[in-house]
């Protein structure tokens, strides 16, 4: 059984976690999935951008460990297929807006952060409960650290404290709080606002902002230097 299903609406395909009776807990398999949906999605000239989101009451309460089974191996491939799966989000060349139907914990919070803009329902929690089940978020750490300021991060990562969507909206992690029935609608539009001009040139700036978070500001100008060259010959006449 897939556990990502795939809509298209328009030009915005609308990828849905779909595990609700396991609150869209991420396996290795749904990683997996989700990897190949986003790349068809790079490669397909007809879709202009995505929305993640998740079926059910919840969007993800984090990653299926337990699926991952007892053996080192296992845990390994659990691992590695989590950084394919945020490598892509990175890589996709196109908006990808979470459209966030209900909690995101643990790894489902690292999957809303690794998005462009987040928008969530008024009953949703947000964060990183690990350490209250005696874990901590290693994977969601690699994530989390770009968004948070670090006394923030292990507050609620040491407290294993749940953030109120709006509290996350004041910390700027969530761009707006909306009623359930408008989260994906405003999502969708996001995605079909952005990419009504020009998607060759807006894909060459969201490609440089993730290739230059961590990169010393001399090297950054240096690659927004030849972004800017692309852009500027994609937009000629």
């Amino acid at each position: 059984m897939r556990q990502i299903e795939v809509e298209t609406r328009g030009r915005v395909a609308i990828l849905t976690l779909s595990r609700p009776d396991a609150g869209n807990r991420i396996t290795q398999d749904m990683a997996d999935e989700l990897t190949a949906a986003l790349n068809a999605a790079r490669s397909d000239k007809a879709i202009s951008g995505c929305v993640l989101t998740g079926s059910g009451s919840v969007f993800c309460l984090g990653g299926d460990y337990r699926g991952a089974g007892p053996t080192s191996a296992g845990r390994m491939e659990f691992g590695r297929a989590h950084i394919d799966l945020f490598g892509t989000m990175a890589g996709l060349g196109k908006p990808l807006v979470a459209a966030i139907n209900g909690h995101a914990h643990a790894g489902g919070f690292a999957l809303a952060l690794a998005c462009d803009m987040v928008f969530a329902t008024r009953d949703a929690t947000l964060g990183l409960p690990e350490v209250a089940h005696g874990l901590f978020p290693f994977l969601a750490l690699a994530i989390a650290r770009d968004a948070l300021p670090k006394a923030v991060l292990f507050e609620i990562a040491y407290e294993a404290r749940l953030m109120s969507a709006e509290e996350a909206r004041t910390r700027s992690l969530v761009n707006a709080v909306l009623p359930a029935t408008e989260v994906l609608p405003r999502a969708i539009e996001t995605v079909e606002r952005a990419t009504a001009g020009h998607p060759n040139v807006l894909a060459l700036g969201r490609d440089l902002y993730y290739a230059t978070r961590g990169v010393a500001p001399g090297e950054a100008l240096g690659m927004a230097r030849f972004a800017l060259g692309a852009a500027l010959a994609a937009s000629d006449p």
